[in-house]
């Protein structure tokens, strides 16, 4: 589908409403509101890239990753 890359769809993480909204590319890095329940919705910055790591559940962060030549 042409034109698919500068819309990002998420889902709204409030679980009373879990709305599919589709914003555009543009929003990425920002909080946009859902027009379903009025939550504040932070907009990922870049598949796989820049996002902040969250630590696995139990508390523990993730093992250091060691470089490679």
């Amino acid at each position: 589908m042409p034109g698919n890359e500068d819309v990002v769809r998420i889902m709204c993480p409030n679980l009373g409403c879990q709305r599919v909204l589709a914003v555009p590319s543009a929003a990425r890095g920002k909080v946009v509101r859902c027009r379903g329940c009025g939550s504040n919705i932070r907009i990922p910055a870049v598949r796989g890239e820049g996002a902040p790591t969250q630590p696995p559940p139990g508390g523990q962060p993730p093992p250091p990753q060691k470089k490679t030549a």
